[in-house]
């Protein structure tokens, strides 16, 4: 079993070592930002620059906090530990498709005995960040669908009532997720379903006030990368209007959220949707695919080394022995 527990960390770290190499070195978004730096160097403005960063680790310790939230019903974990976990999901997270490895890693780093919860926590606090970007994605979808596809709507009323039923029934199964869980068990018959729905039983331990907190945290963290994306355009040097940026922004995060891949492959994905999205307000390539490297390397990455570190320090075995 510490052979098996060796090998995994070691693994990790290769895997995670060797994509790191290939984007700083062969990337496209590498050679982005240092076209741009060759080409505007004394005209980027660093104080954004040094926005984004220092709003990174607010983002993750938003995520800790909220993490803290999602597994109190089952047990108190202080805020270093929540850390620690969720920077070891991150860096699980970051090799495997639709970011499984994310469980993986805060169970790892977890209680043994909670595994059921942590899974269940774990999927709640995907959900509700899921809820926010859809939710953005949705109220700035007019700028977005304006900027990117030239559409249009005259009658603002039946757009603002189309948008307003889409977030209340994307808000509404939120807070009913135990009774669609459970709807599920009674009227599926397959085992792959009812093996994943059984998992979201815990939830029913999860009340109001605190899936309200949940949500709040998670409408933060929105709020903290959708300013990050603001910063960073702005250091780029782009002079476009709120509407217009927060538009695109808004669209971009709707659209990653429905990649299901690997954050080290979804790199490319993010930068080919970037392209795309910033081409309608002339955006120049360059600019998009560097404004995406940058985001995903100082909000990922740097996280991750630190992930990584605590996940090799982590005693995996006693993960591994538990039933």
């Amino acid at each position: 079993m510490l052979k098996t527990s060796r090998f995994i960390k070691i693994l990790i770290i290769l895997i995670f070592g060797g994509l790191l190499y290939y984007q700083l070195t062969k990337g496209e978004g590498i050679e982005a930002v240092l076209t741009i730096w060759n080409k505007q160097k004394y005209n980027l403005q660093l104080t954004y620059l040094l926005l984004v960063i220092i709003l990174m680790p607010f983002n993750w310790w938003l995520e800790a906090l909220k993490w803290q939230k999602l597994m109190s019903p089952h047990q108190h974990i202080n805020i270093k530990n929540s850390v620690h976990t969720i920077l070891a999901g991150v860096a699980a997270g970051l090799v495997t498709p639709a970011r499984i490895g994310e469980y993986a890693g805060r169970l790892i780093t977890s209680d043994p005995s909670r595994k059921t919860q942590v899974i269940s926590a774990t999927l709640l606090g995907s959900i509700s960040q899921n809820l926010c970007n859809i939710v953005g994605g949705l109220i700035f979808s007019y700028y977005f669908l304006k900027s990117v596809f030239l559409v249009t709507y005259h009658d603002h009323l039946t757009f603002i009532t189309i948008v307003t039923l889409q977030v209340g029934c994307l808000v509404g199964l939120y807070y009913n997720l135990p009774k669609v869980a459970h709807f599920i068990e009674r009227r599926a018959g397959n085992r792959f379903i009812l093996k994943y729905s059984s998992k979201l039983k815990s939830l029913d331990l999860y009340n109001t006030s605190l899936l309200n907190s949940v949500l709040a945290i998670s409408a933060s963290r929105y709020i903290v990368y959708f300013l990050q994306y603001i910063f960073i355009m702005k250091f780029l040097g782009l002079d476009h209007s709120f509407s217009e940026l927060g538009g695109n922004i808004a669209g971009i995060y709707l659209i990653q959220t429905g990649i299901p891949l690997p954050a080290f492959l979804s790199i490319f994905a993010r930068g080919e949707i970037a392209v795309i999205v910033w081409s309608g307000l002339g955006i120049d390539k360059f600019i998009a695919l560097a404004a995406t490297f940058g985001l995903w390397f100082i909000n990922l990455i740097l996280p991750a080394l630190i992930g990584t570190v605590i996940l090799y320090k982590t005693d995996i075995n006693k993960y591994l022995n538990s039933k």
